[in-house]
């Protein structure tokens, strides 16, 4: 069950909408990066980075960052890694950036030609190396169009992912 801090977004449908993609697909990604909010990304000193999709902080990124420790699929093997991930402020900040890394990023241009097809943009990210394990896309499929967040849906007031 996703703790407070790593639940959607009111941002969540207006990123979705700004990419293209169902809300439902992005609340899946979130749900994958974060362990469904298990296993969120924490700061030093203990407090969340509101890094809901996993982001790291290489390139040109300025803003704040925490170290780690992650998975990563190495020539098909897995393995754990120390790495640098961005740090957030809030939720909100966190989805503007993932809207942003997604749209200013040439690599993820495939991605976004997804003529509204939810498999086609996690499947371009894939390809596009967002992540390194090979079932990346598969599994946010899964959890968008999975018996767990369809019960959610059911039970929400509002319907709209």
């Amino acid at each position: 069950m996703p703790t407070p801090s790593s639940m959607p977004s009111p941002r969540t449908p207006s990123a979705a909408k700004e990419l293209g993609i169902p809300a439902r697909v992005l609340v899946a990604q979130a749900a994958l990066e974060t362990g469904w909010g298990k296993k969120a990304i924490k700061n030093a000193d203990g407090s969340d980075s509101h890094n809901l999709f996993g982001i790291k902080a290489h390139g040109g990124w300025q803003g704040a960052t925490t170290d780690t420790l992650t998975h990563e699929y190495v020539g098909g093997e897995k393995r754990a890694e120390r790495a640098g991930f961005r740090s957030y402020g809030s939720v909100g900040e966190a989805f503007d950036d993932y809207v942003a890394f997604i749209k200013d990023n040439p690599r993820y241009a495939d991605a976004l030609r997804h003529g509204g097809n939810a498999e086609h943009y996690v499947a371009g990210l894939q390809q596009a190396g967002y992540a390194t394990d090979p079932g990346y896309a598969a599994k946010i499929a899964k959890i968008a169009y999975g018996k767990t967040l369809q019960s959610a849906l059911a039970d929400s007031p509002s319907r709209s992912a």
